[in-house]
């Protein structure tokens, strides 16, 4: 399944023809497969001498990195956190990202593959949350400052098959989203779904490239979906 939203850029044909380096940002619901198909490409783009910077969000500096562990701690007195409080602390550690990591990176002329960027506050806190898309454009304006990236893959696969792939991992550890009730994760890979369907613009009104990536089959299938996204999108040929 591939599925462009947006308006892609004019297509390069190879990366010495690429004038402006790339914002890459993958999105989708736990465990489909993201942080797997992230190395694989950002592996790739090594080895064809690309200078490319790996972050995530929340995260990416160590103030940011401080609130993704109190965001992702399963709190033993039970006190979990409001969907506005989600938001604000998302938006803060964006903020400090952004300003800190990503556009510096850029100016310095490397290539960004992000783990999650404003598609997923999106989902989690305005489609899961039922915090008005109103609300989070308006806080995240500040941040953004018309901010956008240049291509956002959405991994989508079987809520089941998902939570499968979660309990096989054995080092990983599990977190408060990885906790959730299989409901709210089947409610996370609609939402990624409606984000798609409806071509969420940004708070700045610019809809992204967004492209839709079956993540249900093998990790090769799903990297060759990746590598044609990349391609048709923004001429990276790996």
């Amino acid at each position: 399944m591939l599925i462009v939203m947006g308006n892609a850029p004019t297509v390069k044909t190879a990366f010495n023809q690429v004038e402006q380096m790339a914002f890459i940002v993958f999105e989708g619901g736990e465990g489909v497969g993201k942080s797997t198909q992230i190395e694989l490409l950002f592996t790739s783009l090594k080895q064809q001498g690309i200078t490319c910077t790996l972050t995530r969000e929340p995260g990416g500096t160590p103030f940011a990195e401080d609130i993704r562990a109190l965001f992702k701690r399963i709190n033993a007195h039970g006190d979990t956190p409001l969907p506005l409080t989600e938001l604000l602390l998302i938006t803060a550690a964006r903020a400090q990202h952004i300003q800190k990591v990503i556009e510096p990176e850029l100016k310095k002329g490397n290539h960004i593959i992000c783990d999650r960027f404003l598609d997923s506050t999106y989902v989690y806190q305005s489609i899961v949350g039922q915090i008005e898309k109103m609300v989070v454009d308006t806080i995240s304006r500040y941040a953004l400052q018309n901010f956008i990236p240049d291509l956002t893959l959405v991994l989508t696969a079987d809520p089941q098959k998902a939570l499968s792939r979660i309990k096989k991992e054995k080092m990983r550890a599990e977190d408060r989203l990885d906790s959730f009730s299989n409901d709210i994760h089947a409610q996370i890979m609609n939402g990624y779904k409606e984000i798609l369907a409806k071509q969420f613009p940004y708070p700045s009104g610019k809809v992204p490239v967004r492209i839709a990536i079956d993540a249900n089959s093998s990790v090769e299938n799903v990297f060759a979906q990746v590598k044609l996204a990349v391609l048709n999108t923004l001429g990276f040929q790996l």
